[in-house]
């Protein structure tokens, strides 16, 4: 089974958001703003996973902590202004590297840190 195709993933969600949905694609923060608002959400209650230089533009743009997992294409980019970088989320027995931020808890990116990280960023 391809679970890509699988509909019943669909109600995993409350939104999608989809860059053709909006006037403008990243960099701008069309889509955070549209999906923000669909949940009915402000800035300082949400957290954004990128991995791009227009990602984080749009995401920072939008008012929102980023974590950012870097791959093959955008390990180079700025991602001046991250809550936190990493070379990947990392499993068990797969560890990640911290690029720039503070340390995780364990060898990869957990709920636990999730929310330090976004209380971090909401104190500030």
């Amino acid at each position: 089974m391809n679970h890509a195709s699988d509909e019943s993933l669909l109600d995993w969600f409350e939104c999608i958001g989809a860059g053709d949905i909006v006037p403008a694609k990243k960099p701008a923060p069309d889509i955070y703003h549209y999906v923000m608002q669909q949940l009915n959400l402000n800035p300082e209650e949400c957290i954004a996973f990128e991995d791009s230089e227009n990602g984080i533009q749009a995401s920072l743009d939008a008012g929102l902590a980023t974590i950012i997992s870097t791959n093959d294409y955008t390990r180079r980019h700025d991602f001046s202004g991250a809550a936190l970088v990493l070379d990947q989320y990392g499993e068990a027995d797969n560890p990640c590297q911290v690029i720039d931020g503070s340390a995780l808890s364990n060898d990869y990116l957990t709920i636990d840190d999730v929310i330090a990280i976004h209380r971090q960023s909401t104190k500030q």
